[in-house]
């Protein structure tokens, strides 16, 4: 039997280098600062941009790489926010470009306890994906770094070496003792970060929360299938559109929502069933996932938990999902939706033809309640408050 933590009200400083194109983590970092001062914690965000590198006015490409190690500016302040708030804890999500890697070094000088968060597969792997072009890699492979940066996994070449080479300074410098856990968002991810030898005694698996909206009134499908997410190889767009291409979708309508590079190519290709609707959000974003049969999520790496199954849950629809990283977590295959192996076409064609609109709703009903059940705010505060415990001394209550 699992038992509550006593955590008392802390002070917390919350770390994030938002990205140039907003996402999935940028939301999670915002609902654990918001849990965590609903769960009575007093939480004082520093967030910065990577578009602040950006444009005439940013830093020149040769600057970059030297102020990704140590930014001396954003550093300070980060040191007097320190000195004013008092923080118990840092709770750090990404760091580069602008907060710089010198963070954890910081920490360690503070004597202020880090809880890290995972989102990717970052430090294990520079680009956060555990592949090398279009090659998967293994935790346990000790030249991750090496083959990462040949095929220039993170902005190129050089980018990734340095991003590289500075992981293995910061745990051989041992500034990564500042961390005093490391929370991946699932279990599949925590025996990968375990297997790669990251730090195991001080390893966490927390799923994320979800803050629910009331469902529907009334159940809407208009059988059309959705993607949501960044137009990327990773997610599988361009094997959802080969899916498309065969005869047996010719008159299933799919909706492409997202934005990213391979737009441009892939919506040239598409067959007509296809619409590209671009990013959205609000009442949009809402409506398309209301009218929809389900969700699809075709990725084709390890993902380490995506939200979108959330996201279909809480409108009482079903996802259908490659079998790999957090999502089998999260899904219940044959209740909630459906776990498919990556890139087959034959078996994600047939499982698509054969979903009916009883059995959409089925699911989508039976997702709910499983949202509602474990991915709640309190949960999540209790899933928190017992890694807390175990860094902060905690008794249990």
């Amino acid at each position: 039997m699992s038992h509550a933590v006593r955590v008392p009200s802390l002070k917390i400083i919350q770390i994030f280098n938002r990205y140039l194109q907003p996402g999935g983590e940028e939301k999670s970092v915002a609902r654990i600062a918001e849990d965590l001062e609903s769960g009575g914690h007093s939480v004082a965000r520093i967030w910065r941009e990577s578009a602040e590198w950006q444009g005439p006015d940013g830093v020149s490409r040769l600057r970059q790489p030297f102020l990704m190690w140590r930014n001396p500016a954003v550093l300070a302040s980060i040191r007097e926010r320190q000195v004013s708030v008092r923080a118990d804890v840092w709770v750090l999500h990404n760091v580069v470009p602008v907060i710089s890697l010198g963070i954890y070094s910081l920490a360690r000088e503070l004597g202020v306890p880090v809880v890290q968060w995972l989102h990717n597969y970052r430090p294990v792997s520079p680009s956060g994906t555990m592949f090398a072009g279009t090659t998967p890699l293994s935790p346990g492979d000790k030249w991750i770094g090496v083959k990462e940066s040949m095929a220039g996994t993170w902005n190129g070449r050089i980018a990734t070496a340095i991003l590289a080479y500075y992981y293995r300074r910061l745990r051989r410098n041992g500034d990564f003792a500042s961390v005093r856990a490391w929370v991946a968002v699932s279990e599949e991810m925590r025996r990968i970060f375990a297997k790669a030898g990251w730090y195991a005694d001080r390893l966490h698996a927390l799923r994320h929360s979800w803050h629910s909206q009331p469902a529907p009134a009334a159940n809407r499908d208009d059988g059309y299938f959705l993607f949501l997410g960044r137009m990327v190889e990773s997610k599988g767009v361009r094997f959802l559109i080969d899916l498309w291409r065969t005869p047996e979708l010719r008159q299933v309508k799919l909706v492409m929502a997202g934005d990213g590079p391979l737009v441009p190519e892939l919506r040239s290709q598409s067959p007509p069933a296809v619409e590209w609707v671009g990013h959205v959000e609000g009442d949009v974003k809402r409506n398309l996932k209301a009218g929809c049969r389900a969700i699809l999520f075709p990725s084709t790496w390890a993902e380490p938990l995506s939200t979108v199954a959330y996201e279909a849950y809480e409108m009482n629809k079903p996802i259908l999902a490659s079998q790999m990283g957090g999502m089998p977590e999260v899904i219940q295959s044959g209740t909630t939706g459906l776990l498919l192996p990556p890139g087959n076409i034959s078996v994600w064609r047939e499982a698509i033809c054969s979903l009916t609109p009883e059995q959409s709703a089925a699911w989508g009903r039976a997702g709910r309640g499983w949202l509602l059940e474990n991915a709640s705010p309190q949960a999540w505060l209790a899933g928190f408050h017992r890694i807390l415990g175990t860094i902060l001394g905690s008794g249990k209550s």
